[in-house]
């Protein structure tokens, strides 16, 4: 009965799910491996980056 909309340039985690929990993702385009950010000083270099929008 609840939702999390995340908008672009947010870093979640997502885990410790109740029981019985489901977790659907939706995007407006397919899953690209180098669209990501794996590493969370990596995410802090690219918020501080001052050509970022």
């Amino acid at each position: 009965y609840q939702g999390l909309y995340v908008v672009p340039g947010i870093w979640r985690t997502l885990d410790d799910f109740s029981s019985g929990a489901v977790c659907m993702v939706l995007a407006s385009e397919g899953y690209t491996e180098d669209d990501y950010i794996r590493d969370y000083n990596n995410f802090i270099e690219y918020k501080n980056d001052s050509s970022v929008i």
